[in-house]
């Protein structure tokens, strides 16, 4: 081992170190603070030039990130999401429909609207509900990460994972494809997990249910107040549709080989229509998780820095062996689980994707899907899984909540075997 391969692992076990261990030691410091000090520490020492840095950070991913995060800033801001609270409880007969609601109505909606923002934007929805409903709000926590982590699965842009893996695989068709592959194992895994979940906290919503007709009628004079700012509103769920639309157009233009604009640029389309005519611009912006944004691009030069030093073969020598077959599958998706409890989701797929090029080209479709379904996946394990986990977690938190590591992981261990397996099924038998 060189000295610059030496450098660079030492860099990236002590950020990835970091990682996985700041919640268990209870560490205040942001994940996207320890790998900006990684990437700044790889250019410091010279493991990597700065051109070399400033051109792996993928824009195309970055801009899609600035897109849907101005989208749901705006969603957040109008009262949009306000009044969805509303109308998860209005439509609810009894707390068990607020389990299956909040599962298939956020779980649904994060794929197409960025996971780790409705991660941030859902969890004192949540905590709102719980207190309505007069329960631990626990339940409602873990229940959100599921609904996020289970619906983003469903299409390439749900989730960073997705859409770097759409992006880098340069498989034909990205949105269709993977709905094809992914819809209906999403579907069954949303209502195998309600079906868990209802079980599991069965004396926590029995709690709920002597006094829910009243918090139903309470909310039903809410329902008139809880848009902040008609025009924005308007405005922001237009933007939302055109934007989702467009995307879907953009693939099936592709599918009769017409090449139009990528998923990044469609969305920043729909992000530039809605700053320029809102005059609330301003507090959009300001209003913008740049963390986000900062995390992505220190992780890009980070994992140029472990490619470009050789330092990916040495964890490559202790990996399940890739192959075109149904094994193989099963090992890209157990991989995937297991890394990510270490790694996060999103890193793993960064490091894992020069892997998975050497072996598999844009028409092996089941091996990418099977890539991003298990790293999505993943996050029903433990908190350390999904960035969106350790966010509910930061959000909880700074509103006097906690989650603890092994309650998750008590139900996440039953929810991840059954998620996977469907995940696997539905891969081997799809053609």
């Amino acid at each position: 081992m060189n000295e610059a391969q030496l450098i660079t692992l030492v860099i990236f076990v002590t950020v990835y170190g970091a990682i996985a261990l700041r919640n268990v030691l209870r560490v205040d410091v942001p994940i996207w603070t320890i790998m900006l000090g990684g990437a700044v520490a790889s250019v410091a020492s010279n493991v990597i030039t700065p051109e070399n840095a400033y051109k792996s950070i993928n824009m195309d991913v970055i801009i899609f990130l600035f897109s849907m995060f101005t989208i749901v800033t705006a969603l957040e801001v109008s009262g949009i999401l306000d009044y969805f609270t509303n109308w998860l409880l209005t439509h609810s007969r009894k707390p068990d429909d607020v389990i299956f609601l909040i599962l298939f109505g956020i779980g649904l909606i994060s794929a197409f609207l960025m996971n780790d923002t409705l991660a941030l934007m859902g969890t004192p929805i949540m905590l709102h509900l719980s207190k309505k409903m007069n329960i631990d709000p626990k339940p409602l926590l873990i229940t959100l990460a599921f609904a996020i982590t289970i619906g983003s699965a469903m299409t390439p842009i749900g989730n960073p994972q997705n859409l770097l893996i759409a992006l880098e695989s340069n498989i034909p068709t990205p949105f269709i494809t993977f709905t094809y592959y992914l819809i209906l194992p999403t579907i069954i895994n949303l209502f195998l997990t309600y079906v868990i979940l209802k079980f599991w906290y069965r004396k926590e919503i029995s709690k709920a249910r002597s006094h829910f007709s009243e918090i139903i009628h309470a909310e039903i004079e809410l329902r008139d107040h809880l848009i902040r700012d008609s025009n924005l509103a308007k405005l922001v769920v237009i933007v939302s549709i055109l934007t989702i639309s467009g995307i879907i157009a953009g693939n099936v233009a592709q599918m009769f080989g017409y090449h139009v604009l990528s998923i990044s640029w469609i969305s920043l389309i729909g992000a530039t229509i809605l700053l320029v005519i809102t005059p609330r611009r301003r507090e959009l912006i300001r209003n913008l998780d740049w963390s986000i944004l900062v995390l992505f691009g220190s992780m890009f030069i980070l994992m140029q820095t472990v490619y470009n030093n050789g330092v990916l073969e040495i964890f490559a020598r202790i990996l399940p062996p890739l192959e075109r077959s149904p094994v193989s599958i099963f090992n890209i998706i157990l991989v995937s689980v297991i890394l990510s409890q270490f790694l996060s989701n999103v890193p793993m797929v960064s490091l894992y994707l020069p892997l998975m090029k050497k072996i598999y080209d844009s028409n092996d479709v089941k091996s990418w899907v099977a890539l991003a379904g298990g790293s999505t996946l993943a996050g029903n394990l433990t908190l350390l899984g999904a960035a969106s986990n350790l966010i509910i977690v930061e959000e909880a938190e700074n509103k006097g909540y906690t989650l603890g590591f092994f309650e998750f992981l008590k139900i996440g261990f039953v929810i991840t075997i059954i998620n996977i397996l469907v995940l696997f099924v539905f891969l081997v038998i799809l053609p």
